[in-house]
């Protein structure tokens, strides 16, 4: 009798046991679906962050892309040069065109010569012809220069885009009546110290009656017959409306 209670007393034991160990092993399975999950949820947070990436850097070169698409099609609507980051020179010239004097194709022919005529001495492709249209009795050029002294050599106009230290060692003189640029406007001229003020700064040096464009924002600029368009923008033009006439314009931007 003894041995039988015993016996049940044994059985009933291990009966009990079992229902803990299935206990655990649940909570351990849980603990392990639980921990995919968040897995899951993480692997599906970034991936969906590098999707979101992607499509944002796919964004911006199809901005980048259209803009530039847009303004290389796009045309001045008078003679403008452009100094570009890269040190070289866009020309952008609005001519009169005249049908009576020569046809479209004498004058891009002719166009065409100088620039080869010019490159062959210079270098190749010193100067690219970007651009001849011809709409109505206007004529529309667009070149491209190596750089600014390539420009002046060709324009025979005093060109420079570069420093101030090395603009005054080519021996520019900058001792002139300059204007600053506050919000949008010009302040009233007056002499500066062009040493203290100008030291590192990026200056272009330009003898023409046309609109000026510079890789930056203009900050200092002499007082000759200028108007300010933009923060990078400037036109040069003479007050008596002298085509002929031109003024050595320094124009100090960062």
């Amino acid at each position: 009798m003894t041995d039988n209670r015993t016996g049940t007393g044994m059985r009933s034991r291990n009966n009990a046991s079992r229902p803990r160990q299935g206990v655990a092993s649940r909570e351990l399975q849980e603990a392990r679906r639980r921990k995919r999950q968040r897995e899951v949820m993480r692997n599906r947070i970034i991936f969906g962050a590098c999707v979101l990436l992607i499509f944002a850097i796919i964004v911006f070169f199809i901005v980048k892309l259209v803009g530039f698409a847009l303004n290389s099609n796009k045309t001045a609507e008078s003679s403008t040069l452009t100094f570009t980051d890269s040190g070289s020179v866009v020309f952008e010239e609005i001519a009169d065109f005249d049908t009576s004097t020569y046809s479209k194709s004498e004058l891009k022919d002719y166009t065409k010569d100088l620039i080869d005529s010019f490159n062959e001495t210079y270098g190749e492709e010193a100067i690219v012809l970007n651009k001849f249209s011809v709409k109505g009795d206007k004529a529309y050029i667009k070149t491209s220069y190596k750089d600014a002294q390539c420009y002046s050599e060709f324009t025979s106009y005093v060109t420079y885009n570069g420093l101030y230290e090395d603009a005054v060692e080519q021996g520019y003189d900058f001792s002139q009546l300059y204007s600053a640029v506050n919000d949008g406007a010009l302040s009233q001229s007056e002499f500066m110290d062009a040493d203290t003020l100008f030291a590192s700064s990026k200056v272009a040096i330009v003898e023409e009656n046309i609109i000026v464009n510079v890789p930056g924002t203009i900050e200092y600029v002499s007082n000759a017959n200028i108007e300010l368009i933009d923060e990078d923008s400037i036109a040069i033009s003479q007050a008596d409306g002298n085509e002929d006439a031109t003024d050595l314009v320094f124009i100090i931007y960062n």
